[in-house]
């Protein structure tokens, strides 16, 4: 018997799928970030949107069509959605891939913030637990673990509040996340 070869399609599919695959895993990390800057906003979102197109070919190409395969397909415009509206935003709370990190990475947070009180702070930038970690503040008993920039010039992390909960502050806004613990979005 003869095999013929397969169409050049054939064997770019199972690529195609593994990069799309790969992307949309890569994007857990910035989904579940403390923000997202404006290069990488912009670069995510057309990298997202190709790849969606990308992934759409598939499945139409796919005879039959399975409706696992379409569910899949979703998650590019959920990803590009997401992605937006962090971006626009900033981090929520309640976004269910940022306060699985939070938690996760809870007993390094606490014992960051305690090391910052007592004056001896981390080296710089690092990792807290899942957090990637620029810059540590400390402010009378304010623990600012800034993560890097989100929108085009500002900044965002956690911030770390004993006592009183924050009052109004004019270029800052704490969301309350667990505890002590408070997302920050810090106006340039």
């Amino acid at each position: 018997m003869i095999r013929r070869p397969r169409p050049a399609r054939g064997r770019l599919r199972p690529w195609l799928a593994a990069l799309t695959i790969a992307w949309l895993l890569f994007l857990v990390e910035p989904l579940s970030s403390t923000g997202l800057t404006f290069p990488f906003f912009a670069i995510a979102l057309v990298v997202t949107v190709v790849l969606g197109v990308l992934a759409l070919g598939l499945l139409l190409t796919r005879n039959p069509i399975s409706g696992a395969w379409l569910l899949a397909w979703l998650l590019y415009p959920v990803a590009a959605i997401a992605l937006t509206l962090l971006f626009v935003g900033s981090q929520t709370p309640v976004n269910p891939l940022f306060r699985l990190r939070f938690q996760l990475s809870r007993s390094a947070l606490d014992q960051a913030a305690r090391d910052a009180l007592e004056q001896t702070p981390r080296m710089v930038p690092s990792w807290v637990g899942l957090f990637h970690v620029e810059r540590i503040e400390v402010r009378e008993r304010q623990v600012r673990l800034i993560s890097g920039g989100c929108g085009v010039i500002d900044e965002c992390g956690l911030a770390y509040l004993e006592g009183a909960s924050p009052g109004r502050r004019v270029k800052s806004r704490l969301r309350h996340l667990a505890g002590p613990w408070y997302h920050l979005y810090s106006a340039f």
